[in-house]
């Protein structure tokens, strides 16, 4: 489940992604394993956070961190080539902002299905110390 925070602090839950036909558009084009595999590899990472969370921050993440982690392949940020996310890039034209887009929608739609509760907030800016905002949506576990 998947409770959002606006910008004036109020709450609310989503039960399904905003734009889900558009959304749908490039998902449906990729093949059900390589939905599948994404999906998978998403909650992986979601249950490696809620089985081991950070003792200072709980079980949090990032989805702009997330991908532009290095690839373990070629060791370049956010070129997902020969992981199980490789098919957003080529499903968004190699375009890295639409993949990047799409890869937190994915998230987004993973956590919105998973049986723990999940806070998402964007801050803008991010880092107000260093002026930076991250394109991405922060989840944390909700207690």
């Amino acid at each position: 489940m998947l409770r959002e925070i606006r910008d004036n602090g109020s709450v609310y839950e989503v039960s399904r992604l905003e734009h889900l036909s558009e959304f749908n558009l490039t998902w449906l084009s990729m093949t059900l394993a390589q939905r599948d595999a994404i999906e998978a590899e998403i909650n992986q990472l979601l249950d490696n956070l809620v089985d081991s969370p950070n003792p200072n921050w709980g079980s949090i993440t990032n989805t702009s961190l997330e991908g532009g982690k290095p690839n373990p392949e070629t060791g370049e940020p956010g070129n997902w080539t020969g992981t199980p996310f490789g098919p957003i890039f080529e499903a968004c034209g190699e375009n890295a902002e639409r993949a990047g887009m799409f890869f937190g929608n994915a998230w987004k739609k993973v956590i919105i299905d998973r049986p723990e509760e999940w806070i998402g907030i964007r801050f803008d800016p991010t880092f107000p110390k260093r002026g930076i905002t991250l394109m991405g949506k922060t989840y944390f576990r909700s207690s």
